[in-house]
């Protein structure tokens, strides 16, 4: 076989190869378009008959079969609009949600072999508004992987089932503090339904400081003046995050009768804690405790110093006072450099530069 002949067969090939690339280009992007004018079309069509099914303008006779001609994307149109309607409103959904096919066999799903499978199914399963399905995400509770039991959680809380507080507690009892915010964000959704059980859990003598800790966050976010007792009792606890989100809880809470109970812990050795404190009592607006926060002023954290500063400003007149007279007569130096940034940050001290002549 001479060279030219190896060319043009080389020629050849690569020309059918090209052609052959084209035409695969050609219908990726045909395809594409199709599908996205179906989209188009599907959220036209379904999104204004959903809603016309919720003021009850439409029966689920009519909005039913539109559904079905795209399950995949009727589900995240209905999850969408799930999450943005308060519990009444989102109760009329779920007959639509369990229309689709698709949607009726999650609860087996959950024992799949597949992660992603489990994972979707218990997203999808709070969504039914049907009870039969606390067993399975009580189980997926369980599961090996954090992100099924995260949406388990989340399942469980959407279906209001309070009992699933202490389990989901346990289930989720995670090292790091996003985690703890990311439990207290999920179980703060039953509202006043989780104070009964998160109470039982700050009062129990078997769970851990990150459970506690939790539950303490829990309590401040529901603002529950219920559990003012319970958070006191945590204010002693050993361990400095329990405390910790005691005292921030208690002065989310707002009331003025714990201002006490947190200024006690002005010492505490931890300093975060101490900061926390210097924080809460500028929320409270405790103008009897501006001598702890002039003696914060002076703490060896940084973080403790800019907090107390900033809480005898959020008091008011007094601490405001407090501030500019500590200055020039702080007994410390850092609690004199500290007076004059906060004093500067709030435009009530002007920097030197600008007082020199």
């Amino acid at each position: 076989m001479n060279l030219l002949t190896i060319v043009t067969i080389t020629a050849t090939i690569l020309t059918l190869l090209s052609l052959l690339l084209l035409i695969f280009i050609v219908g990726m992007r045909v395809f594409t378009d199709r599908s996205i004018d179906h989209q188009a079309d599907f959220l036209k069509r379904a999104i204004p008959l959903i809603k016309a099914y919720l003021r009850g303008e439409a029966t689920f006779e009519i909005v039913a079969p539109i559904l079905l001609k795209d399950q995949h994307l009727a589900l995240l149109i209905l999850m969408e609009l799930a999450d943005s309607l308060d519990e009444r409103e989102r109760e009329k959904l779920h007959p639509l949600f369990i229309s689709l096919p698709k949607f009726r066999n999650e609860s087996h799903s959950l024992k799949s072999r597949r992660w992603q499978t489990r994972l979707h199914a218990a997203e999808h399963l709070g969504y039914l508004g049907d009870d039969a399905a606390l067993p399975a995400l009580m189980t997926a509770l369980r599961d090996d992987v954090v992100g099924v039991r995260f949406a388990a959680s989340r399942s469980l809380v959407q279906l209001g089932c309070d009992k699933a507080v202490e389990p989901i507690l346990r289930s989720l009892d995670i090292p790091g503090e996003v985690s703890q915010r990311r439990v207290a964000e999920i179980i703060s959704a039953l509202g006043p339904r989780a104070i009964d059980p998160i109470q039982n859990v700050m009062n129990g003598p078997d769970y851990d400081d990150s459970v506690l800790s939790i539950a303490a966050r829990i309590a401040g976010i529901l603002r529950s003046e219920k559990a003012i007792p319970s958070l006191r009792h945590l204010l002693n606890h050993q361990v400095a995050n329990v405390r910790l989100n005691a005292v921030r809880s208690l002065s989310s809470i707002g009331d003025p009768s714990v201002i006490e109970d947190i200024a006690s812990l002005g010492e505490d050795p931890s300093w975060e804690v101490r900061s926390t404190v210097m924080r809460a009592l500028g929320k409270l607006h405790a103008s009897e405790h501006i001598p702890l926060l002039l003696q914060g002023l002076s703490d060896q954290e940084w973080w403790v110093r800019h907090n107390a500063g900033s809480a005898l400003i959020a008091i008011g007149t007094q601490g405001i006072t407090a501030l500019k007279e500590a200055v020039d007569h702080h007994t410390d130096a850092y609690g004199r450099d500290m007076s004059r940034q906060i004093l500067q940050q709030n435009g009530l001290l002007k920097p030197i530069s600008e007082v020199l002549p």
